[in-house]
């Protein structure tokens, strides 16, 4: 087992190769790589370019975006960790792309990648990356289906893999929990918030009765009181004072 080509070197010492299909993109990773005092920093427009003068002489590190046409970032690096690409096939890759997907991610990582970083990409963040590389003593090992890759990477991303199903899991069942309670949270409101139907008189309801027999009359005025007493009095010929 080996370590790759960065490890324990100072930033000062670092030759930097960059494949980006990108002017603006090109200019900006090469500024931001001499701001850090790195020794060389050598810019190719395509896959084609970057490998035969890498192969001429291996740089440190490379920085390379993963879509590029005809030959694109993943096939670069598959290309570079082939066990008959020695000493190339131990030079780290770290992607710079604006497509940062998780299955990307995955998937570069996998196949030997030792970092993928999303555009814009900070200079403050590629610094760090650039220093946790130059740590990382993670051994190079031969596969057996012939290429180079990170000692322990899949053990890693399997382990990151299963977390994730968890987590997904997880948030699944917390879901189906919130929706029961809100569904037991609306039927206990509509519960309480249901008004109870008016309670209809009974027609036939027994109504207390007087002496002689009679519904109790209801209170009256004085002045009603007198008109109900003179209609009495008229009809049995008495004359009132």
């Amino acid at each position: 087992m080996k370590h790759h080509a960065a490890f324990g070197l100072a930033m000062e010492d670092i030759d930097a190769v960059v494949v980006e299909d990108s002017k603006p993109m090109q200019t900006i990773l090469r500024s931001i790589l001499l701001s850090f005092k790195v020794a060389r920093v050598r810019v190719f427009d395509s896959v084609d370019d970057a490998l035969e003068a890498s192969l001429a002489e291996p740089p440190n590190v490379i920085l390379t975006d993963w879509r590029m046409a005809p030959t694109s970032g993943y096939q670069f690096l598959r290309l570079v960790r082939h066990r008959h690409m020695e000493p190339l096939c131990y030079v780290p890759i770290l992607f710079i792309t604006a497509h940062g997907t998780r299955p990307l991610v995955d998937k570069a990582l996998r196949a030997g990648a030792h970092h993928v970083l999303v555009k814009p990409v900070s200079p403050s963040t590629l610094f760090k990356r650039l220093r946790w590389l130059l740590n990382d003593d993670r051994p190079m090992i031969l596969e057996h289906s012939g290429f180079y890759n990170i000692y322990g990477i899949q053990k890693t991303m399997d382990v990151q893999a299963e977390k994730m199903q968890s987590l997904a899991g997880a948030r699944a069942l917390h879901h189906q929990a919130l929706q029961k309670r809100a569904e037991l949270e609306g039927a206990v409101e509509a519960a309480f918030d249901k008004k109870p139907e008016p309670e209809r008189p009974d027609r036939f309801a027994r109504r207390k009765l007087d002496k002689d027999g009679f519904a109790p009359a209801k209170k009256q005025s004085a002045a009603a009181r007198h008109i109900r007493n003179a209609g009495f009095a008229a009809v049995k010929g008495v004359k009132l004072n």
